[in-house]
């Protein structure tokens, strides 16, 4: 396996098919669909399934695409060590992070790094929280910043805050006079609290089923017989604080948010019910090699 490829296969695997992967490779289909025929000839195994109109991979072909996720892995993983040895006064540090987390923590982060490795750059790769997890799991990221849990037998973590989940509220909604009303200091909450029921009936701002602020209302829904009526349904958290900013309903939402991108036009409110918290961490592979810099990267992200 060479690295030309192992970009072809991975492109065609990823675009599905030879036209739009060849377009992406800035070559022919036809020599496209030759070099991949050639690359199973060698190997002795068929990559990609042709039947349909369309491509896919294959169980041999999933086999080479994590052998070769490996390979590149353990190349990078040595490079990363040549690093250390020339005191690693230049190289590059890839940090997964969601867009709002990234907006609040990572221009401090940055600048303090910055001042020990001067000569280090830092590629920041922004994603939807969803995503994240995952894209560490396949190696894109050095560090990434993600909420627990995570797998312990794939990840080590480092805590980094632990989140709050509040009631996000626009000033426009009529309910945001009523809950003011009724809500009262709790100690230990970091706003004052109200009770889950009283939002019965309102627009909310929903996430996929799968988000856990989102498994966290439909529990409460259940456990304390009440409905909310669906705003609208999105994908991410980015997305659902983004709305519920523009006055389109109330949600669920961590409490970093509120802290480190609060809106003028929202009033935040904690819950008498008890909700699990969200642990945030920096989380990196099992077995990866961590540089001089990565470890004073992740002690300052922790730091912070």
């Amino acid at each position: 396996m060479n690295m030309k490829q192992f970009r072809y296969v991975l492109i065609l695997a990823d675009k599905g098919s030879f036209s739009k992967a060849a377009e992406e490779l800035n070559v022919s289909q036809p020599s496209l669909s030759q070099y991949i025929k050639r690359i199973e000839n060698d190997l002795g195994v068929i990559l990609f399934d042709r039947t349909g109109g369309n491509v896919r991979l294959t169980d041999a072909g999933l086999v080479y695409i994590e052998a070769g996720r490996k390979i590149l892995d353990t190349e990078k993983q040595m490079q990363k060590q040549f690093s250390d040895l020339t005191a690693n006064q230049a190289g590059s540090i890839v940090v997964g992070i969601a867009p709002t987390r990234c907006q609040y923590l990572m221009p401090e982060i940055v600048k303090r790094f910055k001042k020990i490795y001067p000569g280090m750059h830092i590629s920041i790769e922004e994603r939807f929280i969803g995503n994240l997890v995952e894209d560490a799991e396949h190696g894109e990221f050095d560090l990434c910043v993600a909420t627990l849990p995570v797998d312990e037998n794939k990840f080590n973590y480092d805590l980094m805050m632990r989140e709050e989940v509040v009631l996000a509220v626009p000033k426009s909604m009529d309910i945001c006079q009523k809950l003011r009303r009724s809500a009262e200091s709790i100690d230990q909450k970091q706003y004052p609290a109200i009770d889950i029921q009283t939002i019965a009936g309102s627009d909310y701002v929903f996430l996929s089923e799968t988000q856990p602020t989102q498994i966290q209302l439909n529990n409460l829904c259940i456990k304390y017989n009440f409905s909310v009526k669906t705003a609208v349904e999105c994908m991410s958290i980015e997305t659902q604080y983004s709305m519920v900013k523009a006055g389109i309903g109330l949600a669920l939402i961590p409490s970093s948010l509120s802290k480190y991108s609060p809106s003028a036009n929202l009033e935040y409110f904690s819950l008498y019910q008890d909700l699990p918290y969200r642990d945030m961490a920096v989380i990196y592979r099992k077995g990866q090699y961590l540089s001089k810099a990565l470890i004073a990267l992740k002690e300052i992200m922790t730091s912070v």
